[in-house]
């Protein structure tokens, strides 16, 4: 087949992206590629090289009502959609660019040919390139990329998808507003006449879906939430049904992926993993052997639940079989899929704090499903808080050396259990609660927790002590607010929002220098051998009241400077800082005083364990050391 340019593709027809394939996701390492392909065609006695794109598959579709008037030449983009939008929104930027440096005749042919074509009234428009009108991106392409005022945008929520438009457009914006006349010219040629096509027709007795499926895994892989979508549509078609029916199924189909699309797409700057999202809501939909579903699980799980011979595959880890694929297994399915995702987002999302804080004690799917379920089926807001604020201790406990209550992955069998609709969902709900209520109060050996917590010391390589306990950072967040209670303050200084950029840091620095010298020593020089006074001065370094959050990287620029620079900056800073800086001085004393301090907090944190001051001085410092140490 003769490779064609784009002068001859857009004299083919009108081109569309069906509605089941993915948004535009091409970023900025595509548009480098492909920029950087154009700039390197060369041009050789007045003839410019030529350079081979790739394969366009097209299926012939029918005009919109209000499309007819122009041509019956319409196809469907189903291989190479995210090459073709960014040749178009290319040209737009380069005719739109025109206006100064081309003649306007010029410009009017090269509109007509790549852009949109204008009745005699002068009021209806056909783009050349667009989405299926039933795309979520369909009217935000003419409207937002290609500046058509006329179209009327119902939604003014930027998805990933959108955003990826626009960050194209800007893109080449950028890369052409210096060049000259001809420069832009020369591009401009590359690109329509140098760019070589491939054009495939996808013929009626070919299975345009499989094609699709195909195609589509040459390049960025489809995710499992893309090739469902594709399948559903496809095994919709093969159905013996009434064709009003088939069409509603189709429709349902579409408004379902918008839906979950436009959920997982809300944050365009942290777009939802669709894979995920999918396995998750298939661990509540369906038994997995496992507490959940992998993504690589889910998609082979979810293609023998909706395949021509479905029947023939295990329902879940019972003898019974899944059923025959039907209109209403389809819509069942689609409706509850699309019902979670929003709810998936507001998980990610969450308003409320204490789904913040167990995201991250544990971010696992076992844990989100659990959540999920419990925002999309309880709607009293005090019940769900209580449960919540339940899970949290539940995980708090389990992180705690010597402490563990309860397998975790339990909690994606009780998401299931509330999940289900055979069930009555109050006597299941009193059954969870009250499982959980027994781990909360299940008993607590004062004698593991210690020997757990001197266990940190005795690693020989990496972090030591208290800054090897996972949860460190999460506990004095913890602390940060206890503090703020303490102070009677209403302001936060450090949120749970700035986590990710807090750090955990030891005032008196682990490298440290003269200064900090004698602190040190006043506790090593009690030993006798080398390897005791090392051990001592890690244990010292490492203890508890030693450790602190800094936001921002803080003590990267205190490192070894003096406790007075020390003090006066940990005044500015969270109210773990501030509660330090009242300090004169920071010597062991000090160090035990906070010390002990925090593991009073740990007390009141888990309500029945009362430990001895023996008990406190054993964890904090390794073994009791009274003459070392206080």
């Amino acid at each position: 087949m003769e490779a064609i340019n784009l002068n001859r593709v857009f004299s083919e027809g009108f081109f569309r992206i069906p509605d089941y394939q993915r948004g535009y996701s091409w970023n900025e390492k595509q548009l480098n590629e492909l920029w950087d392909d154009v700039d390197e065609i060369q041009e050789v006695d007045g003839e410019l090289k030529k350079h081979y794109v790739g394969t366009i598959f097209l299926e012939r579709t029918k005009a919109l009502d209000s499309e007819k008037w122009i041509s019956d030449d319409f196809f469907y983009v189903v291989d190479g959609q995210q090459r073709l939008t960014t040749l178009n929104i290319l040209l737009f930027v380069l005719i739109q660019s025109s206006e100064t440096g081309y003649a306007d005749k010029r410009k009017e042919t090269w509109i007509e040919k790549f852009l949109y074509q204008i009745n005699q009234s002068g009021h209806s428009k056909v783009y050349k390139f667009g989405y299926q009108d039933s795309d979520k991106n369909y009217k935000f392409l003419y409207q937002n990329i290609f500046e058509d005022k006329s179209e009327l945008l119902d939604n003014s929520i930027i998805n990933l998808y959108a955003k990826n438009l626009l960050f194209a457009k800007q893109f080449f914006e950028d890369k052409i507003k210096n060049l000259t006349y001809s420069e832009r010219d020369l591009v401009f040629r590359k690109i329509t006449t140098s760019l070589l096509f491939d054009i495939r027709k996808i013929e009626k007795d070919l299975d345009v879906q499989a094609v699709f499926e195909t195609m589509n895994n040459r390049g960025k892989p489809l995710t499992i939430l893309e090739k469902l979508k594709n399948r559903l549509i496809y095994l919709n078609e093969k159905l013996v049904q009434p064709h009003e029916d088939r069409n509603k199924l189709r429709k349902d189909i579409n408004t379902a992926w918008g839906k979950i699309y436009n959920s997982l797409a809300k944050d365009s700057n942290n777009y939802l993993d669709e894979d995920e999202f999918l396995s998750a809501h298939l661990s509540l939909y369906r038994r997995p052997k496992d507490s959940v579903f992998s993504e690589k699980l889910a998609e082979e799980k979810i293609f023998k639940m909706f395949c021509n011979k479905s029947e023939k595959y295990d329902l879940d880890e019972s003898d019974a079989k899944e059923a025959k694929v039907s209109h209403k297994k389809i819509s069942d399915y689609i409706f509850q899929l699309s019902d979670l995702a929003p709810i998936w987002y507001e998980l990610h999302k969450s308003s409320f704090p204490i789904i913040n804080k167990i995201l991250t004690l544990n971010r696992s799917k076992e844990i989100k499903i659990f959540i999920a379920t419990l925002l999309y089926k309880i709607k009293d807001k005090d019940i769900l808080l209580q449960i919540l604020d339940d899970l949290e201790k539940i995980l708090f406990r389990n992180r705690v050396p010597g402490i563990w209550i309860m397998d975790e992955r339990n909690t994606a069998s009780w998401a299931r259990k509330l999940y289900s609709e055979n069930d009555d969902f109050n006597e299941v709900l009193l059954e969870v609660r009250t499982e959980m209520s027994d781990y909360l109060n299940s008993e607590i050996l004062n004698q593991n927790i210690v020997n757990a917590f001197k266990s940190l010391y005795t690693y020989v390589k990496g972090a030591k002590g208290f800054h090897r306990w996972g949860i460190l950072k999460y506990y004095l967040f913890e602390y940060e607010e206890e503090l703020k209670l303490r102070f009677k303050e209403t302001n936060d200084k450090v949120s749970w929002s700035d986590y990710d950029v807090t750090t955990i840091e030891h005032i008196i620095p682990q490298q440290y220098s003269t200064y900090w010298l004698d602190q040190v020593k006043e506790v090593s020089n009690c030993f006798d051998s080398e390897d005791e006074k090392y051990f001592a001065e890690k244990v010292f370094l490492n203890s508890l009241g030693n450790l602190t959050i800094l936001k921002n990287g803080k003590n990267s620029s205190l490192g070894n400077l003096s406790w007075e620079v020390k003090q006066d900056r940990f005044t500015t800073g969270s109210y773990n800082e501030i509660d330090i800086s009242r300090n004169k001085y920071w010597t062991k004393k000090e160090i035990f005083e906070r010390g002990m301090g925090l593991l009073v907090f740990l007390e009141k944190k888990i309500p029945g364990l009362l430990l001895s001051d023996d008990e406190k001085h054993e964890i904090l410092f390794y073994e009791k050391q009274e003459s070392v140490f206080i």
